[in-house]
């Protein structure tokens, strides 16, 4: 009985790894366009390592993290590249304006009207991040750290911060210990 329950979480495990990319294939995303209406050409950066954080406007979490985001912009910006994109359609261009400007956010802001981006990642909620290294391989992704403990509650502080010590890691040529978290946000319609 023992041995069919440890086949079983491994089972699990292998079903839960599948659903999550561990490799980013840029050829497979079109050409994306930044809230200020400028090319972005993902295969760019395919050589570079980055952080994707998936906002939405009007989501409590998308706008209190942006302050952690903005920390860790300012840390590790000039060895990370990183970008806020935005989900569908459903908002307008001064939204994400707004959004930029609201929370001083001084890194690019993509749209992803068509979802491709969401899709190739499996992005399910807002906010949640990627960290991908230069070579295009997935080594962190879900939460920022563990401040939110689900809708609409949160600890008085964080006290694991996922995302920095994703990026020490990489930086440092370290095994990331940890490699997702279940994001908790405002879920992306798809």
């Amino acid at each position: 009985m023992k041995n069919i329950g440890i086949a079983l979480i491994l089972l699990l495990g292998c079903l839960n790894s599948q659903a999550q990319p561990s490799q980013i294939d840029y050829k497979s995303i079109p050409t994306g366009v930044t809230i200020d209406n400028k090319q972005f050409i993902y295969t760019a950066l395919s050589a570079i390592p980055h952080v994707y954080i998936f906002y939405a406007p009007e989501c409590p979490l998308s706008q209190k993290y942006t302050l952690t985001i903005a920390s860790l912009f300012t840390k590790f910006g000039n060895k990370i590249k990183f970008f806020g994109v935005f989900p569908g359609s459903e908002e307008s261009v001064g939204q994400f304006e707004n959004f930029k400007i609201k929370y001083k956010i001084n890194y690019p802001l993509i749209k992803d009207e068509k979802l491709k981006l969401i899709t190739t990642l499996k992005a399910t909620v807002t906010p949640e991040v990627f960290l991908i290294d230069s070579y295009g391989k997935i080594v962190y992704h879900g939460a920022i750290d563990d401040w939110a403990i689900k809708l609409g509650k949160t600890k008085q502080q964080a006290t694991v911060n996922y995302l920095e010590n994703a990026i020490e890691g990489l930086l440092n040529n370290t095994a990331v210990e940890t490699r997702y978290v279940k994001p908790i946000g405002c879920y992306i319609e798809q």
